[in-house]
């Protein structure tokens, strides 16, 4: 079994994906797939990886199930990606693969990891019930299938017979609309591209009462957040999910057990056991890449609480040492997004004088003016963090930044922060 059979074998009537207000059935879908495994000027590989560097999701979507037809382990990279093709393509690939994905994970490197069909099929009837998703679902979902997220939630969807409601463009006003006209009652994106809903939901329109379903992972969301989802969406339960591409998902927690701490993370999927040793999360779990063997670590830092609930604290190389003591730069990044006037937020380690700084560096919300913010000094904005950040948490530098730099899954990258090209040296040490 493999993908393209997957979609062979569901309802040909049905609607598979709407790209673009553009809708394809699943014959559609299975008659286009046909026709691109036959150019062979797509396919001049034989065997291995075939790499898939597409814009468009129908594009990337088309040539991941012809792999299948022509015997490929299809690989999808981003489209701005400046990887060598070549290299990718002499990857060893074991004989049980039936796709690759490439994740930079722990080292800041790409990597190219592989899954069976069952590692990820086997475990869609688990996550499909949870997320609450059949086969009436119609789930919008925005961004390229380079992110594992993407092409994990579009293949649980295809599996189930339901709808995928796909967008390329970053354009939240048109998603609404979108949501509206396709009579979306389900939508994935990751907590920052979700938070955009609200904010241009704002003026004088009406909720969204349809969408039953609001499934998001990646990043934190807390009960604040909720609160503002709800306006919109009244009748949507909120799933937030805790997975990794090397292990699939997790943990999750749902809205009615979010709190004040938005790095709750919930409790373990069903057939997945989690445990931390040293502040070290270990997962034992039948859904991973090849060529791993569990219980293991991707040295991600946490804990439980006395109900059984998982808390992130960052992968380690996001455990800060400040004088001896350990701070959590998501825990910091955290309060820093709960201020209003703050989008998104990095913190890392600098050093200066031969001493640690904690820095941080902020992209502001859209509509903060300039003549907005000009009244606010950063000594004030260190003043409200006070409120939940020990002394020794708060950053000693905070930079403000036009865009914060993203990885493809939509976090901060803070390799790229690190490497000293995106900072604004007239900004001064917080004393």
């Amino acid at each position: 079994m493999n993908f393209y059979e997957m979609i062979k074998k569901q309802d040909s009537g049905k609607i598979a994906l709407i790209e673009e207000e553009q809708e394809y059935t699943y014959g559609d879908l299975v008659e286009k797939v046909m026709e691109c495994s036959q150019k062979e000027e797509l396919f001049p590989e034989k065997t291995g990886i075939h790499v898939i560097q597409r814009q468009r999701i129908l594009e990337q979507l088309l040539e991941f199930f012809a792999s299948s037809i022509r015997g490929l382990v299809p690989l999808i990279i981003p489209y701005d990606a400046k990887v060598s093709k070549n290299t990718l393509q002499q990857v060893p690939v074991p004989e049980s693969a039936c796709m690759a994905v490439m994740t930079s994970g722990t080292t800041g490197e790409p990597k190219v990891l592989f899954r069976r069909y069952e590692s990820w099929a086997d475990f869609f009837p688990v996550q499909n019930k949870i997320f609450g998703i059949d086969e009436e679902s119609r789930l919008f979902a925005q961004g390229s299938l380079a992110f594992t997220g993407n092409l994990n939630l579009y293949m649980a969807q295809f599996f189930a017979g339901a709808t995928v409601i796909a967008q390329n463009a970053f354009a939240p006003k048109d998603w609404v609309r979108i949501l509206r006209q396709t009579k979306a009652n389900a939508v994935y994106l990751i907590p920052s591209k979700l938070m955009c809903i609200p904010k241009v939901m704002k003026k004088n329109q009406s909720p969204l009462p349809q969408v039953r379903t609001i499934l998001a992972g990646s990043q934190s969301l807390g009960q604040q957040e909720a609160a503002s989802l709800k306006q919109c969406f009244p009748k949507g339960r909120i799933v937030l999910y805790y997975g990794a591409s090397e292990l699939n998902y997790i943990t999750y927690v749902t809205d009615e057990a979010m709190n004040t701490e938005k790095n709750l993370i919930g409790k373990p999927f069903p057939g997945v056991k989690v445990f931390v040793k040293d502040h070290e999360i270990f997962v034992d779990t039948p859904y991973h890449v090849e060529g791993i063997i569990p219980p293991c670590t991707l040295s991600d830092q946490g804990y439980f609480d006395q109900e059984g609930n998982l808390y992130f604290d960052g992968r380690s190389d996001e455990i800060l040492n400040i004088h001896g003591r350990k701070v959590s730069a998501v825990r910091v990044e955290n309060a820093l997004q709960s201020l209003p006037e703050i989008k998104k937020a990095g913190v890392i380690l600098q050093t200066e004088k031969e001493r640690p700084i904690l820095t941080a560096f902020i992209e502001l919300e859209e509509d903060w003016t300039e003549q907005e913010i000009r009244p606010i000094k950063t000594e004030e904005m260190i003043e409200r963090l006070k409120k939940t950040l020990a002394d020794y948490e708060l950053p000693r530098k905070i930079i403000t930044l036009p865009l914060l730099p993203t990885t493809e899954s939509g976090k901060v990258d803070k390799k790229r922060l690190k490497n000293g090209n995106q900072i604004d040296n007239k900004q001064k040490p917080i004393v």
